[in-house]
C-alpha cells in the first residue's frame, strides 16, 4: 500500500494550476502538442499584461517563465496562443527571497 499524499500538498498543487478559458482551450486542442503532453503558449490578460513564455498541459496553465507562481486567475485571461518560444521549464526555478521573483 503506497503512502498517501498529504491534503495540504494537493491544495498547493491545485493552486499552482490555472484553467485555460474554454474558447482558448478548444483552439489549443486543434493545434499539435509541442512536446508529449504539453504546449508552449503565450498569455494575454484583460488588464493588458502579456506573458510570452508559459506552459500548458491538460487544459491548464502550469508554469510561466520567470514566475514562482502563476500571478493571475482564469477570470483574468483574455487569450492564449500557441508559442514558438520553447524553454526548459523542468529546470528548477531559483527565487530571489527578497523580491519573490524567479531568476
Amino acid at each position: 500500500m503506497g503512502a498517501a499524499t498529504p491534503p495540504d500538498l494537493l491544495v498547493n498543487l491545485m493552486k499552482s494550476l490555472v484553467p485555460i478559458p474554454l474558447e482558448s482551450a478548444e483552439k489549443l486542442k486543434k493545434e499539435k502538442q509541442t512536446r508529449l503532453g504539453y504546449q508552449f503558449i503565450s498569455i494575454k490578460l484583460k488588464d493588458g499584461r502579456y506573458f510570452e513564455q508559459a506552459v500548458a498541459s491538460e487544459g491548464c496553465i502550469i508554469q510561466i517563465k520567470g514566475q514562482k507562481d502563476i500571478p493571475f486567475t482564469e477570470a483574468d485571461v483574455e487569450s492564449v496562443e500557441l508559442s514558438d518560444r520553447p524553454w526548459n521549464f523542468r529546470r528548477p526555478v531559483r527565487v530571489n527571497r527578497k523580491t519573490d521573483v524567479a531568476q
